[in-house]
């Protein structure tokens, strides 16, 4: 397990190569978490915004729009980032909705200590081009995340609601990595879509490129859609997978504990375009809102949630079971995330939650 866990940290960490300075933190990182047992965060997904130019049938950021509140500023961006800095973070997920919607983008990112900072965007890739990616490695982003869902233009259009995205995906691909990007498609595992899977992963593997798993959940427009989250067997096989896929990551692949578990709540959390601290983007649970709170504040809070403190080798929302019948089936119809004092069947007090860990 731990030689799997070396390939894939050597795949997957190229972009150090030009983030030298980051490496006493990456090995600091490992050895407060292997050798003294204490929690370390690496990882934050900022949610910027929660509109999209495309309509992808299982939408997870339309639900979290709210008509009376302000998405967070660059002021707020760089206060955040300073905190989870010193947390122990380095990586940057910048996701939506769609991100390259936000105007002050690029704003964002210059306040995030980009010589120090690992950055990566997950995008639809639909208002990508030369210009604009030559804008986004000047600015710090070293790895790119393109949606796609099959190597089948027309069902990948249907699936992700937006005509020519197949296209433009794979012009973008060829674009991003003529310009020293990592590239990395973005796909998600639902049921009976293994092989999809083995078409997708194929196609990775062929073209030079990475693979990200994100599985299939009962969030967004799915939110009842039960049918769609894979089977314990399925499970096996797509754990089997990222096993013996270097090229192939997923939240669970790449922890300091060495471990194949969810790192939500410990080493990875997710910010709403809002402020909301929550476990990741799909998981509508949060803990506290950093424009309230300080972030470490939350995050202690997080690490004494059961569900997160468990380090459960099974991802929550996509196919631990006994989680998703307690935490995210009774969000149905919710505007989310709900903070988990407020859940509606399940409410845990905050004051339990901020014991000493």
């Amino acid at each position: 397990m731990i030689i799997r866990e070396i390939q894939h940290y050597i795949y997957h960490s190229q972009v150090i190569k030009r983030r030298i300075s980051l490496i006493p933190k990456i090995l600091s990182g490992y050895a407060k978490t292997l050798i003294l047992n204490r929690p370390v965060l690496r990882t934050v997904e900022f949610a910027l915004l929660a509109e999209c130019n495309s309509k992808c049938i299982m939408c997870y950021a339309s639900r979290m729009k709210r008509q009376n509140d302000s998405y967070l500023t660059v002021k707020e961006y760089e206060t955040i980032w300073k905190q989870a800095s010193h947390l122990g973070a380095f990586s940057v997920i910048l996701s939506g909705g769609e991100p390259t919607l936000r105007k002050d983008l690029f704003d964002i990112l210059a306040v995030m200590d980009p010589r120090n900072t690992i950055f990566a965007l997950v995008t639809n890739s639909l208002n990508l081009d030369k210009d604009y990616l030559i804008d986004l490695k000047r600015a710090g982003v070293e790895t790119i995340h393109l949606s796609l869902d099959s190597t089948d233009s027309q069902s990948n259009d249907r699936i992700r609601g937006a005509d020519g995205h197949f296209n433009k995906v794979m012009e973008t691909i060829d674009e991003a990595k003529r310009q020293g990007f990592s590239v990395y498609l973005s796909t998600v595992i639902m049921h009976n879509g293994l092989k999809k899977m083995d078409e997708m992963v194929q196609y990775a593997a062929e073209n030079d490129i990475g693979i990200v798993f994100s599985l299939a959940c009962v969030s967004g427009n799915w939110t009842n859609e039960h049918d769609v989250l894979l089977t314990p067997e399925e499970w096996r096989r797509v754990q089997q997978y990222m096993q013996q896929n270097p090229h192939v990551r997923s939240d669970w692949t790449i922890n300091f504990s060495m471990r194949q578990e969810c790192p939500g709540g410990r080493e990875k959390l997710s910010i709403s375009c809002y402020g909301d601290v929550m476990g990741c983007g799909m998981n509508y649970i949060s803990f506290g809102n950093v424009r309230y709170e300080p972030l470490e504040t939350i995050w202690k809070r997080m690490r004494n949630f059961p569900a997160f403190k468990k380090r459960s080798r099974d991802c929550l929302i996509g196919s631990d079971l006994n989680y998703i019948e307690k935490y995210i089936k009774p969000l149905s119809g919710m505007t989310v995330p709900v903070r988990i004092d407020c859940h509606p069947t399940n409410p845990i007090p905050l004051k339990d939650l901020d014991t000493t860990c």
